[in-house]
């Protein structure tokens, strides 16, 4: 290593090989995580373009959602082995990076603003479903960017925090933005069918997304090199796709990163438009309720989170902030079913907006104030819980380290990221079943849906209850995972000597 790098390097590095950046960087390099969200965002309307413009029914258009997270799922262990053995050149995370983002710029502009425009043939279908499938091979590609880059760009114990704390504040409050202009969308086109609607819809996101991406590589790039994403500057790591077994076997805090985060998303993945149009549309009666709810709901939720994680996660450890979080769904989620059950939804209401029953604001009623306690504090300890994913996958990361002498996070992050889409994959096509079985298997509820009970015990069941579910999951699998603050710091003191001796 010559002088230069070295004195590069330095710049980075405290004792005991932690190694850190400057806070602005890791503002930066959440774009990533931002642009990832954002596309994955237009997929889950997807199948009311499925639906209306590729001609597939509603067990058929969930279906199709289901397979193609399944193909995901597999692509993924591909890329990342491909990643680990050969992105180390060229920068592992950049990589990522400008693949991903080409790719999904380009084949989502294809799947959404093309197919409707096509005869409606067979043709469409063709078209729609060849560039959905290299549309998830990008979507591959930039998640994995997250995984990699949030190891070599930081492993001090007081920052990796910060990095789920950051990157949730700004997802967040770019989904609850999203969910403002899908549902401002809908009313201007007057239904989440209409094609003008996707054609606005994937611009926002491509442009928003792009941004995000740029920022991210520029922030990553000092850090993208061999001495912060390897254990030698001097050779690439022997990577074999037999490794995944090994690592798959032999890794227990992986093995329960991955029963959390799969229920997790099992739960996450359920939440499609259709459910939330039931809640807010149908039983609420105000489909626009959906996107203030969100808005008001989320900022409060943000700063449960930030002090959950900032507090908790920097001085207990991450394992506690999990624990803490998954009990608070738990709580939370009952409360919340009660409220749906017991009080009447119509007489949910905000400043700015009419009620179920066409009343514009007065005040705030009780189911209003009841379902807000619950829904704010409820959201702040399910997001400590998603947020604090991405440290804990780095620190497992560098436990597989520690362990195998291998540095390879492309393959520990898209080992983590396939489990979890292999379960989480059947979320829509529950849905779709779930719809099917109350009289909805030829078209999805819609804004003129009629309410009726079978209708609001479904939406339920899908957004609080399989959530409730996967944070009992949590609880149990947290006491296996034993990656204590203590056991982290010994932890990177068997790497840096790793690279040392290497040198």
């Amino acid at each position: 290593m010559d002088s230069s790098s070295n004195e590069k390097i330095k710049r980075y590095m405290k004792e005991d090989g932690i190694h850190f950046v400057p806070v602005w960087r890791i503002f930066g390099f959440s774009g990533a995580n931002m642009a990832v969200n954002l596309y994955m965002g237009i997929t889950m309307i997807m199948s009311y373009y499925l639906n209306g413009y590729v001609g597939m029914a509603v067990v058929l258009a969930s279906s199709f959602s289901t397979i193609m997270r399944l193909w995901d799922g597999v692509t993924d262990p591909i890329v990342g082995f491909l990643i680990d053995k050969f992105g180390g050149r060229f920068g592992k995370t950049r990589l990522c990076l400008v693949i991903g983002g080409t790719m999904l710029f380009v084949n989502s502009f294809l799947m959404f603003n093309v197919t409707d425009r096509l005869p409606e043939t067979g043709i469409r279908t063709i078209f729609f479903v060849v560039f959905t499938l290299l549309y998830y091979i990008g979507y591959t590609f930039l998640n994995i960017s997250n995984h990699v880059g949030n190891v070599c760009l930081t492993n001090d114990p007081s920052q990796r925090p910060i990095l789920s704390i950051v990157g949730t504040v700004i997802v967040r409050v770019m989904r609850a933005v999203m969910t403002v202009v899908v549902a401002s969308l809908a009313v201007k086109y007057g239904s989440l069918k209409s094609a003008d609607l996707f054609h606005e819809y994937w611009l926002i996101v491509a442009l928003l997304a792009t941004l995000g991406i740029v920022i991210a590589y520029i922030s990553i790039a000092p850090k993208d090199i061999r001495f912060f994403s390897d254990t030698s500057t001097k050779k690439a790591p022997q990577v074999k796709m037999s490794d995944y077994i090994q690592v798959l076997l032999k890794n227990r805090p992986l093995q329960m990163m991955i029963v959390t985060r799969a229920t997790d998303m099992l739960a996450n993945t359920c939440k499609t438009s259709a459910i939330v149009l039931v809640l807010y549309g149908i039983a609420a009666g105000n489909y626009k309720l959906s996107g203030g709810w969100t808005m008001y709901t989320t900022v409060i939720g943000l700063v449960m989170m930030t002090l959950g994680i900032g507090t908790i996660g920097r001085k207990l450890g991450l394992k506690k902030a999990m624990q803490l979080g998954s009990w608070g769904v738990v709580i939370m989620d009952a409360l919340a079913i009660g409220l749906w059950l017991l009080c009447d939804p119509k007489t949910l209401n905000l400043p700015g907006y009419t009620n179920g029953y066409g009343q514009a604001f007065t005040g705030f009623s009780f189911f209003t104030i009841m379902l807000f306690l619950v829904s704010v504090v409820g959201g702040g300890f399910q997001m400590i819980t998603s947020s604090i994913i991405p440290p804990m996958i780095a620190d497992v990361t560098d436990y597989e380290a520690s362990r195998s002498g291998k540095y390879i996070p492309g393959m520990v992050g898209t080992l983590f990221s396939f489990m979890d889409k292999m379960i989480s994959s059947f979320g829509p096509l529950l849905v779709g079943v779930g719809f099917a079985a109350i009289g909805f298997a030829d078209k999805f509820p819609d804004l003129n849906t009629p309410y009726s009970t079978s209708l609001l015990m479904i939406a339920i069941v899908f957004y609080y209850g399989l959530e409730l579910i996967g944070a009992l999951f949590n609880i149990g699998a947290m006491k296996f995972y034993d990656l204590t603050p203590e056991k982290m710091k010994s932890i990177e003191e068997i790497i840096y000597k790793m690279r040392e001796t290497n040198e």
